[in-house]
C-alpha cells in the first residue's frame, strides 16, 4: 500500500470548482493526463492568489466508490510534492466554489501507460489541498470576496457550442441585431461588435453553469434543465430572463408499455409496485444524477437506485440494464418508437432556454450591469413582437375621435394601448383638403384576417400589413424585477 506524505497539513478544504463527472463508457481514465491538468489549475489557482505552496501542500485524489484501492501514482514536479490515492466511503458534498476550473480527455487504452479501471462505474472525482490555515484563509478569503470578478475587465457571456439549442441561440442574437462574430469556427471565444468590451465563449451548456459559479463567466444562456441540476439553489445564481422561446422540453420519467409496467399509467403507480426491494430497487438511467435522485425521493420512492449515462437512454429498458428512464423529451417521438411511454406526475420540470447571470458580478460591476440591461431589453422587445402585426388603413370620418369611436367599437382593433388616429391630407381644387384619417393599430397574426374584416365593416380601405420587429416597453418589466432582487 502507498504510503501517504510524510506532511503535517494543519487543514483540509474541499473545491467544488476542481470535480470532474466520469461518464458511464468512460471505463479507463489516464492518471497522468489528469494529475497534469489539475496540477496545472492548482498552480494557477496558486499563483493567481498569491500563495506560496513551497511548505506543507499536498493532494489527496478521492474516487467515492468502494471498489477503489490504494495506487502509487506519479509525483508532480510542479508542485515538489507527491501525490496518492485515496478510498472515500461516500460521494463527497463539497460547498466551496474554487475560482477556476479544468477538463480532460480520455484518450485511447495504451498498456504503456498507468491507468484506473472503473469497470463502468459512475463517480466523481474531486481533490482536497491540504493547507495552512493562513493558505486556507487566503483561498477563502479570494473566493467569497469574488475577486475573479472585480479583477477582470472584460464581460464574458457564454453560449452554448453545438447542437440545436448553440443554432437558436445564435439565431436569436442575430434576431436582436447581436451577430456574434465568430472568425474562426475552430476558436471558443467570439464577440459581439454591437456590445463593447463584451467576450463570447462557447461552452457545453453545463460547463457554463460551472463557469457562472466560479466568476470564469458572468452572463450565460442555457436550459432552465441544465440551470437547475448544476445551478439551482445557489444564491449568487440569478435568472435574467426565464422564457427565451426556443429549447421547449420536459424533463420526464418514461417506462416501457409492456411487460410489468404495461397497466402502469401513473408515478404513484410505480412506486406502489410490490416489485421494489432493498435486493431489486427500481433502476432509472438518466443524465441527472441531482435532480433525478431528489424528484423520486420526493414523490415516495424508497427503492431506487440511478445509472448515469449521456444520450441513447431509451434504449437502456431494453437492453435490460434500466427499468426506466428519466430523460428529456420534446415532441414523444423517440419514446413512442422505443416502446416507451410518460406517465401521470412523472414531469419532473418543464425547459426552455433562459439567460442567466451572476448575482456578484451585476452588484460589483456597473458595466456587467448596462450590458445585461441592453441585451434584455433587445430580448424583451423582439420576443414581445413575435407574431404581432401593424396595420393600417385608410377611414372617411368628420374628426379624429369620430373615427377612433368607430374603430373601438370592434373587439379586435383596439391594438396594444388603442388606435393611432392621424388625418390624411390631400390636394383637392388647388386647396389641401383632409377627409381622410389613417388608422394604426397592432394585431396578433391569429386576428389578423378579423381584423381586416371589421376594418372594412366600419369603412376602412386601403389596408397594408406588415410585420412588427421590437416593442419596446417604456420600462422593461424584467429589468424591474432584477433591479429588485438585486436590491440596488
Amino acid at each position: 500500500m502507498f504510503a501517504k506524505p510524510s506532511l503535517a497539513p494543519p487543514a483540509t478544504v474541499h473545491f467544488a470548482g476542481i470535480a470532474t463527472h466520469l461518464r458511464n463508457n468512460d471505463a479507463m481514465l489516464s492518471v497522468h493526463s489528469l494529475l497534469t491538468i489539475i496540477a496545472t489549475d492548482l498552480a494557477w489557482l496558486l499563483k493567481f492568489n498569491h500563495i506560496s505552496h513551497s511548505s506543507g501542500l499536498s493532494l489527496s485524489f478521492i474516487f467515492p466508490f468502494t471498489q477503489a484501492k490504494y495506487q502509487p501514482v506519479m509525483s508532480l514536479s510542479r508542485l515538489q510534492q507527491p501525490c496518492y490515492l485515496q478510498q472515500c466511503p461516500s460521494p463527497l458534498s463539497p460547498s466551496i466554489p474554487l475560482p477556476c476550473s479544468f477538463s480532460f480527455r480520455v484518450s485511447p487504452y495504451s498498456q504503456r501507460q498507468r491507468r484506473l479501471r472503473f469497470g463502468g462505474h459512475t463517480s466523481s472525482v474531486a481533490v482536497c489541498c491540504s493547507l495552512s490555515q493562513q493558505q486556507q484563509s487566503q483561498i477563502l478569503s479570494s473566493v467569497t470576496n469574488g475577486s475573479t470578478v472585480s479583477d477582470r475587465k472584460e464581460i464574458r457571456l457564454g453560449l452554448p457550442s453545438k447542437g440545436r439549442m448553440a443554432a437558436d441561440t445564435l439565431d436569436l442574437l442575430k434576431d436582436c441585431q447581436l451577430s456574434v462574430k465568430h472568425v474562426n469556427p475552430r476558436q471558443y471565444v467570439a464577440e459581439i461588435p454591437q456590445l463593447t468590451n463584451l467576450e463570447v465563449w462557447f461552452q457545453r451548456p453545463k460547463d457554463i453553469v460551472r463557469k457562472l459559479l466560479s466568476g470564469d463567466l458572468d452572463l450565460g444562456i442555457v436550459g432552465f434543465d441544465t440551470f437547475s441540476e448544476f445551478g439551482l439553489g445557489n444564491e449568487d445564481l440569478i435568472i435574467v430572463h426565464d422564457a427565451l422561446g426556443y429549447g421547449e422540453c420536459r424533463l420526464s420519467i418514461a417506462i416501457p408499455k409492456y411487460g410489468i409496467f404495461e397497466n402502469i399509467n401513473s408515478l404513484r403507480e410505480l412506486a406502489q409496485m410490490p416489485q421494489w426491494t432493498t435486493e431489486k430497487p427500481l433502476r432509472v438511467a438518466t443524465g441527472f444524477s441531482h435532480l433525478g435522485p431528489k424528484f423520486m425521493k420526493d414523490n415516495g420512492f424508497t427503492h431506487v437506485t440511478f445509472s448515469t449515462a449521456d444520450g441513447a437512454l431509451e434504449a437502456a429498458p431494453a437492453m435490460g440494464i434500466a427499468d426506466a428512464i428519466l430523460d428529456l423529451v420534446s415532441s414523444g417521438t423517440t419514446l413512442k418508437e422505443n416502446n416507451l411511454k410518460e406517465i401521470e406526475g412523472g414531469v419532473v420540470l418543464e425547459s426552455q432556454a433562459v439567460l442567466v447571470a451572476t448575482r456578484k458580478s451585476l452588484i460589483q460591476r456597473e458595466d456587467v450591469r448596462g450590458i445585461t440591461k441592453e441585451i434584455l431589453e433587445r430580448f424583451e422587445a423582439h420576443l414581445r413582437a413575435g407574431g404581432q402585426f401593424t396595420v393600417t388603413a385608410n377611414m372617411r370620418g368628420s374628426s379624429s375621435e369620430e373615427v377612433a369611436a368607430r374603430v373601438l367599437t370592434q373587439p379586435s382593433l383596439s391594438g396594444l394601448q388603442g388606435p393611432t388616429v392621424s388625418p390624411v391630407f390631400c390636394k383637392r381644387d388647388g386647396e389641401v383638403v383632409s377627409d381622410f384619417y389613417a388608422i394604426v393599430i397592432c394585431v396578433p397574426k391569429k386576428a389578423l384576417y378579423e381584423s381586416v374584416q371589421q376594418l372594412r365593416e366600419i369603412g376602412g380601405s386601403g389596408v397594408l400589413i406588415s410585420p412588427l420587429t421590437y416593442i419596446f416597453e417604456e420600462v422593461t418589466p424584467r429589468w424591474q424585477d432584477l433591479v429588485l432582487k438585486l436590491e440596488l
